[in-house]
């Protein structure tokens, strides 16, 4: 189940938006404590999120791999949504216990429960306690101009499913997001609108799965079946 979902973490994007060697204007402040100071008071002022994304996904070698399009929204705390529209359609539904990934062209659902490497993906900067970034990520710092910053996250833990985050603001919204695996492969994604603080319908974060969907639940059930089907 994890390694489609990985779609958002690892494999999942990138826009061409390599922006680090095309600014000359920036600054840095290599200060861990102030990078977080300033993405935790960014961060603060989100309570949702909402946005459209571009995703590109690029190897070792600069070759484009795939690219893709969809939108995300998020709720702290802990409410997460990610739809990957073409060319591999996927839903994303999360929530402070379980992520359910529905597959369309599989016509199937896994349901796995949130554990500790789930809080080291990007998710949680939308979606999570802003209060434990800190003791998830180093961060670095850019003043890219007076309205745009950029972060540099590191993970702490060596279980985490990326290596390197690069997010940048335009103010409060999320412009980009580039993210570095394991492997060296390059992800990003670049967002063509978003917004913030919306107030989303009660079923947002609410799994909408069709008639005869497989369910393929990784947490166990009161019964003694570990599959179920959506009742027809």
């Amino acid at each position: 189940m994890f390694s489609r979902f990985k779609l958002f973490i690892c494999q999942g994007t990138v826009i061409c938006l390599f922006f680090i060697s095309q600014q000359v204007s920036a600054t840095t402040d290599p200060s861990s404590s102030v990078g977080l100071s300033k993405l935790v008071s960014i961060l603060s002022e989100i309570h949702t999120f909402s946005g459209a994304f571009i995703q590109e996904s690029v190897d070792q070698k600069g070759r484009r791999i795939q690219e893709s399009k969809g939108e995300l929204k998020a709720q702290r705390p802990g409410f997460f949504y990610w739809h990957t529209k073409e060319p591999l359609e996927q839903l994303v539904y999360s929530n402070a216990n379980e992520v359910t990934v529905y597959d369309p062209d599989l016509e199937q659902a896994t349901v796995q429960k949130i554990n500790a490497q789930s809080q080291t993906t990007p998710a949680i900067l939308f979606s999570g306690d802003v209060g434990l970034i800190g003791d998830l990520f180093d961060v670095e710092y850019r003043q890219i101009n007076e309205t745009v910053s950029q972060f540099l996250l590191r993970p702490k833990t060596r279980d985490s499913l990326f290596e390197r985050l690069k997010i940048r603001f335009e103010g409060t919204h999320l412009k980009t997001m580039h993210l570095t695996d394991a492997l060296g492969q390059l992800s990003a994604l670049s967002f063509i609108f978003s917004e913030i603080n919306l107030v989303f319908p009660e079923n947002t974060f609410v799994p909408d799965l069709p008639k005869g969907t497989d369910i393929i639940r990784d947490i166990p059930l009161k019964t003694k079946d570990s599959s179920s089907l959506v009742s027809p």
